[in-house]
């Protein structure tokens, strides 16, 4: 296993407990998307790797935020497997996303809103898709630059900067409607 690579005691350890207590999930997400238990497998070993490789850059202090993260990365690998599935089927792949121009908000999302307003604008995130509320998490609750978004998704820097911005005007957009459905 590739766990057995890692030369440093304390960071061997530390894999090997998050694989533990992550693993199982990781493998569970990476099946529900690929329908395939040796691909779902395949999936998970990559995300691993992925995570060993950038170690240094993950923050594991918040169980929560662990396995949110490692639930992005296994399902990003994941929908990249199928991607690359269809490619090899000659099926034409969707465009990629164009620039949109516009100011940047690199504020934490804890600075952004109150500790009450919290749980609605992670609800209002729920309902967002799948791609954009990825990159919000990442961006705003994990903190991540756009670099290490773009290395965790395997896309450019500049399709996260593209997904962040629709994802943050989709999300205005969600919490103004519940807003006014509450009136």
């Amino acid at each position: 296993m590739i766990i057995q690579e890692i030369q440093n005691e304390a960071d061997r350890s530390f894999v090997e407990e998050l694989y533990r207590k992550h693993g199982g999930t990781m493998l569970y997400i990476a099946q529900g998307i690929l329908k395939d238990q040796a691909r779902a497998e395949d999936a998970v070993s990559q995300a691993f790797i992925k995570i060993i490789d950038n170690l240094q850059k993950f923050h594991f202090e918040n169980c929560n935020k662990t396995r949110g993260l490692v639930v992005i990365i296994v399902r990003h690998i994941s929908y990249d497997m199928l991607k690359s599935e269809k490619r090899r089927q000659s099926i034409p792949l969707e465009e990629l996303e164009t620039a949109v121009p516009g100011a940047e908000d690199d504020a934490p999302l804890e600075s952004i809103v109150s500790a009450e307003s919290y749980h609605f604008v992670m609800d209002c995130l729920s309902c967002l898709n799948e791609r954009y509320r990825d990159v919000l998490r990442l961006k705003l609750v994990y903190e991540y630059e756009d670099e290490e978004i773009a290395e965790m998704l395997a896309i450019s820097q500049e399709n996260v900067r593209v997904r962040f911005q629709r994802a943050r005007k989709a999300l205005m957009q969600e919490m103004s409607r519940r807003e006014k459905g509450n009136e």
